[in-house]
């Protein structure tokens, strides 16, 4: 071992003492066989080394304690229990309580938002409670069981006897017994699940086909200087430091905050559409508890809960009680545009963006846990405005407005495309990449934006009420920053959010179509010149050289008033048809990403020849699709389970790819698809059943 600068941890930490780890029946004897060796780099982190009883096994445990470089992991938020509210018993123990609870406290004398809140930390600290109940009755009984084992063990060690090794067997039978009962209802719970569901489209099955899981642990962060930061606290205090930046953009100094007589003079310029009188006044109706219990079965199961830790399924467990003080508490902050702060607390977690490397704030995603109470108000929000949308975005809109698809911008490119090379018209395709954009928002402008498309001003006040306080706190390795304030942008977690930014974008959609100045594709319907899927926006201009300046004089204008920023070195640029020398004075003009054969947007290379799109899509498209089955080949599953999985994961990328690229397939494409996806639902042998 010392060859290899390797050490017995244990003797190091107990160079006098004997000691063992394992038991022999048969020979009725003790020895020390297993041992934990760590270089000796590691030893001045080593505090102790400890040999557990023996219980399950005819080996002990064998525990190393080290002290370690950062603080261990955090706690994190309180969060319920859910094995608390699946037992009959338990269930109808906290709807009793329930149940008094609201008789008593909703007599019109309290505000109901107070009775709300308070009824959170009324079954908060009951959770509590029957969790650490069921604990303590559990670890008595497993203390006395291994107090008992180790008099025994000890006793025998010193002076082995036929009868202390046979009351040894027994209490050790008796402790596993305990244990058992402890996780026998999780195995029986865990393989049910793995039975109904292992061979079904669902998360188990996902989660089985990803393979490597994400990595949530932040092995170290840069921050602004570019210096490495490898303290998990120290990481999230970072993040919270960006978000904190990101999301109030007014305090910083170097970002002008624009007027309301500028947002307003932009937005006449638009010439915004209106909702009908009618439309309005549907949309001041009172929440009823049919719209309330409809938001709350319609929450989906397994999700991370808010900062107040109550999670979707408590919501529907004990929606009969919940639901008549939610509607009173709903329909109050309508009609008040108050909400509690404690509803707008979030906790935000960040996950990697692919292909970037996850060293620098900017390259995570923060998503928003939101409190469920305050999604189920967003939703009721959001169910309302949603089937108004189409009669305020535009058609080329084609983000979250129903009846609108992702296909209706790709087929306008095309369409587009095709117009140009039969009149041999020049132009630029771009593709913006706005940076932050939900993150952004104005909410000055926002508000103007809401009330400018006809949207009643009581229900506006409803919307900005989600606005009115919010704050959150970053959550990294299990450790939560301080608390910081948000008075800009739209939280990734809320309902209600794309709809807000959509209607937020419009105005700069509708001031490209009308501008004289910024020149599209002509056609025989009228002049195209953009296509939208919410902030992702491509662009069709002719003439570019007198195009672009004044779209993006117009892009800095909206920039000003919405904090929209385009990310001019990722904006990607497609010449069709430019002369040389005009294509290298706007190469000079403009550091867009050029491209020469295709641009990506919406995870599809547009390619400029119909000639090419087999070759820039459906080529890696089945490569990719090779490749993936090649890696689920290992893994084992049923022959159903196979079929699920093609369903689940391969066939959505066929379907996306086929509705959204208008090209005919050729045979031999979908004869080798075919064959992929027989080999692998077949294993490799001949099918059993004919196609």
């Amino acid at each position: 071992m010392h060859s290899f600068d390797l050490y017995d941890t244990w003797r190091i930490c107990h160079p006098n003492t004997r000691d063992y780890t394992y038991f022999s029946y048969f020979h009725s004897s003790y020895s020390r066989i297993d041992l934990c060796l760590i270089h000796s780099s590691a030893l001045s982190r080593l505090l102790e080394a400890t040999i557990g009883i023996i219980t399950w096994s005819d080996h002990a445990p064998l525990t190393l304690t080290f002290e370690a470089a950062f603080p261990p992991r955090g706690m994190g938020n309180w969060r319920l229990n859910d094995s608390l509210i699946v037992d009959r018993e338990d269930v109808q123990t906290t709807l009793q309580l329930l149940q008094e609870y609201f008789v008593t406290n909703i007599t019109g004398d309290v505000a109901t938002a107070s009775v709300w809140l308070a009824h959170k930390a009324v079954m908060r600290g009951h959770f509590i409670q029957k969790g650490a109940q069921r604990k303590r009755r559990l670890n008595a009984q497993m203390t006395a069981l291994t107090r008992r084992i180790t008099d025994l063990e000890t006793q025998n060690k010193a002076s082995p006897t036929p009868h202390i090794t046979a009351q040894l067997t027994a209490q050790r039978h008796e402790l596993e017994h305990l244990m058992l009962q402890v996780t026998a209802r999780s195995i029986r719970r865990l393989n049910y699940a793995h039975y109904t569901q292992g061979n079904k489209p669902g998360k188990l099955l996902a989660s089985k086909l990803k393979g490597k899981r994400m990595q949530t642990n932040i092995p170290y962060l840069l921050d602004a200087n570019n210096v490495k930061i490898y303290n998990p606290a120290l990481i999230t205090d970072e993040f919270a430091r960006y978000y904190a930046s990101l999301y109030n953009l007014g305090l910083d100094h170097t970002v002008p905050s624009p007027t309301q007589a500028d947002i307003d003079l932009f937005l006449h310029a638009a010439h915004l559409p209106s909702l009908s009188p009618s439309q309005a006044t549907d949309l001041l109706a009172a929440f009823t508890e049919e719209e309330v219990l409809k938001a709350i079965k319609a929450l989906p199961k397994n999700k991370a809960p808010g900062p107040d830790g109550f999670t979707n399924l408590y919501y529907q467990v004990f929606a009969s009680s919940l639901v008549p003080t939610l509607t009173l508490l709903f329909n109050d902050i309508k009609n008040t545009g108050t909400i509690p702060p404690e509803m707008l607390q979030a906790t935000v977690v960040t996950l990697p963006k692919p292909g970037k490397a996850p060293t620098h704030c900017a390259n995570f995603r923060p998503i928003s846990l939101l409190n469920v109470d305050a999604k189920l108000y967003a939703k009721l929000l959001a169910t309302r405005l949603g089937p108004l949308l189409p009669s305020l975005i535009a058609t080329e809109q084609t983000g979250f407005v129903p009846g609108r698809q992702t296909c209706d911008n790709t087929r306008r490119f095309y369409d587009i495309i095709d117009l140009a090379h039969r009149t041999n018209t020049s132009g630029l395709l771009l593709a913006l990449d706005a940076e932050k954009a939900f993150n952004r928002l104005h909410w000055g402008y926002m508000r103007l934006v809401l009330l400018k498309f006809g949207l009643p001003a009581q229900f506006v006040h409803s919307i900005m009420a989600l606005y009115s306080a919010p704050s959150a706190k970053v959550l990294a390795s299990g450790f939560l920053s301080s608390s910081f304030h948000i008075t800009n942008g739209t939280r990734q977690g809320c309902p209600l959010s794309p709809l807000i930014f959509i209607l937020a974008l419009e105005p700069l959609a509708l001031q490209i179509k009308i501008s004289q100045t910024i020149k599209g594709m002509p056609t025989p319907h009228g002049e195209h010149k953009l296509a939208l899927f919410a902030d992702d926006i491509l662009l069709f201009l002719t003439t570019p050289e007198i195009s672009l300046p004044p779209l993006f004089c117009l892009l800095d204008s909206f920039g000003a008033l919405s904090y929209y920023k385009n990310n001019v070195s990722k904006t990607q640029a497609l010449p069709i048809n430019v002369a040389a020398s005009s294509l290298s004075s706007l190469r000079s003009k403009y550091p867009f990403d050029w491209r020469s054969t295709s641009l990506k947007y919406l995870g599809i290379s547009l390619t400029k020849s119909r000639g090419t799109i087999l070759k820039e899509n459906f080529m890696p498209l089945l490569n990719s699709i090779e490749k993936q089955l090649s890696t689920w080949s290992t893994n084992e599953s049923s022959w159903l389970g196979r079929m699920a999985a093609i369903k689940m994961s391969i066939l959505p990328q066929i379907l996306y790819y086929f509705r959204n690229i208008p090209v005919f397939i050729p045979a031999h494409l979908l004869l080798r698809l075919q064959k992929l996806l027989y080999a692998h639902i077949w294993k490799g042998k001949p099918p059993r059943v004919s196609a």
